[in-house]
Formats: structure tokens, C-alpha cells, sequence
């Protein structure tokens, strides 16, 4: 398939590029960045377009469009300023997206638009599991969420197929949650934030990829998809396990009130959380690598 990615140049992007290459897949990439970044720059047939937001003429000729754009939420204060950004990056980017893909003369067969568990809201205690069907929270991801997947219904209505990619943690060593988690244990003193109920829906990079590409590629897939392994756990199980991982201790507990001081209501990333399982995505047919945590951990980290 030849696919349009947004967001390609950041650490899930560029990992999708290079895994799906190696299946036959070409790409075009589009980013504010002015040039090809060094990692994707040894990938041959590869096209960069260097643009805010790619004009309809960019975007003929794609059989799959994925779009990964959306500022960080985690690791930052949400200041008034910070959570328009963050909703500019997704719902403003998306809706200017989607109008584009509207004018194509040939519009790609599949269109599959970032998300998050968010959707469903924050919690920091144990509850039931969320699936697909589960209704939205009411917080400000939940209804950011919802909002930005209503951007893709024009084409629903276009008779587009459209993927909602409902994304937990995407689990790499070379960034995003668990790149910042390491540190505090390798220097022995990592352990549980806050109460350590909250749930953490997590998913290896690899199956984020992988499941992707299976959706990409399965003609009866369409609407929303839950990106995250069978098996949830708290934060305190995951710190468990990462501990056990790296070879250090589990013994001490952020409180609540250190992370508020640092992030305000950002904190929510982190002091707050959800168990979500991929009913659709098992449905569909997608056998996971790695369900289990201990499993995904020993394969990210054993082997750097």
C-alpha cells in the first residue's frame, strides 16, 4: 500500500515507517520539520513533503491515510494556553484534515485517526473494564476525545473506511512514558504513584504497529478500535514488574501532591488512569506478541 503518515517523524511514526517498509508498504510522510530526519533518511522510494497542513494535491495517489499529529499531554502543565494547543493539535488539525481529504478526485480507501483511552475518562481507583462499546467520561480528555473523533464523520458519510485508533501507553524505550519511568529505578528510588490503583491500559510498540497494519489491511474493519494489550494492570503492578525488570528496588511511593505541584491538572496523566480491553481488536482477528507486562518488559529492556 502506498500510505500518507502525519506525525512520521515522531517515535511511533518512525517506528511504523521502518516496520511497515519491510513489509512492501511505501510512504509518504508530511511534517513541520524542513527536511527528512536522519532516521527515515536511509529508507529508499520514501516522499517528504515539509508543510503545516498538507494541501489536497498532497494527498492524491495514497491508498491509506494515518494520522498521528497531537501535541504531548503528558509531562506538562496544563496551563489555558496549554490545553487549547493540545486541542488545536488534534480537533483544528484533524477537522483541516479531513476537509482536504474531501476534495480528492481519488481518496485513499482507509483513513485511521489517532485516539486515546481517554475516551473513556479518568479514574485513580480499580473498576470494571472499559471496552469499545463503553461510553465516553466527561472529563477534559474524555470530551477532547470525542470531540476529535467526530472530526472523521464526514468521511464516514463519504463512504471512507475509518479507523479510530483508541491508543493506551505505548511501551518503547526510546521515549514517550516508560523512557521517562526508568531513571527514578535505575537510581533505586522508583516505585508507585499516588494511590497506585489507577489503571494503566498499555500496549508493546510492536502491536501498536502491528495491529495498525492489520486494520489497515482488513477490509471489514472500520470504526473504533482500543490499542492496548488483553491485560491491563495498576500502577503499582507495573512498577512491580519494571523493578523486577531492570534488577532494582520498589520501595518508594510519589504522593499525589508531589506530581499536582509539578503539573497541575496535567497530573491527571499520571495520578489518574483506566482499564480498557481490545474487545474489537480480538474480534477482528489480531493475535498479540505480547500480552503479558513482565513478557513486553524483558523484550524492551533486557535486550539495551
Amino acid at each position: 500500500m502506498k500510505i500518507g503518515i502525519l506525525g512520521g517523524t515522531g517515535l511511533i511514526g518512525t517506528s511504523f515507517i521502518t516496520t511497515a517498509v519491510q513489509k512492501g508498504h511505501r510512504f509518504r510522510v508530511f511534517s513541520r520539520q524542513k527536511s527528512i530526519p536522519k532516521s527515515l533518511s536511509s529508507i529508499s522510494d520514501l516522499e517528504f513533503v515539509s508543510c503545516i497542513l498538507p494541501q489536497s494535491s498532497d494527498l492524491e495517489g495514497l491508498d491509506a491515510i494515518l494520522n498521528l499529529v497531537g501535541e504531548p499531554i503528558a509531562g506538562v502543565r496544563w496551563t489555558e494556553e496549554r490545553k487549547q494547543l493540545i486541542r488545536t493539535s488534534r480537533v483544528e488539525f484533524t477537522r483541516g484534515l479531513v476537509a482536504r481529504i474531501q476534495d480528492l478526485k481519488s481518496p485513499p480507501k482507509v483513513f485511521l485517526n489517532a485516539s486515546a483511552v481517554g475516551y473513556y475518562g479518568m479514574s485513580d481507583a480499580s473498576h470494571p473494564a472499559f471496552t469499545e462499546s463503553s461510553p465516553p467520561g466527561d472529563d477534559f480528555l474524555a470530551k477532547l476525545c470525542v470531540e476529535w473523533e467526530n472530526q472523521t464523520l464526514p468521511l464516514t458519510n463519504l463512504g471512507i473506511r475509518t479507523i479510530l485508533l483508541r491508543t493506551g501507553i505505548v511501551l518503547s524505550p526510546q521515549g514517550g512514558a516508560l523512557e521517562k519511568m526508568i531513571p527514578p529505578f535505575l537510581l533505586g528510588v522508583g516505585g508507585a504513584i499516588a494511590s497506585g490503583k489507577q489503571g494503566m491500559s498499555w500496549i508493546h510498540i510492536l502491536d501498536f504497529i502491528q495491529a495498525c497494519l492489520h486494520l489497515m489491511t482488513t477490509e471489514s474493519a472500520k470504526g473504533a478500535y482500543n490499542l492496548v494489550s488483553p491485560q491491563p494492570t495498576s500502577n503499582a503492578e507495573f512498577s512491580k514488574q519494571l523493578a523486577k525488570t531492570l534488577k532494582r528496588p520498589n520501595l518508594f511511593k510519589v504522593p499525589s501532591f508531589a506530581i499536582q505541584a509539578l503539573f497541575g491538572e496535567g497530573s491527571v496523566v499520571v495520578t489518574k488512569g483506566q482499564y480498557v480491553l481490545p474487545e474489537r481488536l480480538l474480534q477482528s482477528g489480531y493475535e498479540f506478541q505480547f500480552q503479558n507486562l513482565q513478557n513486553a518488559l524483558s523484550n524492551l529492556l533486557e535486550k539495551n
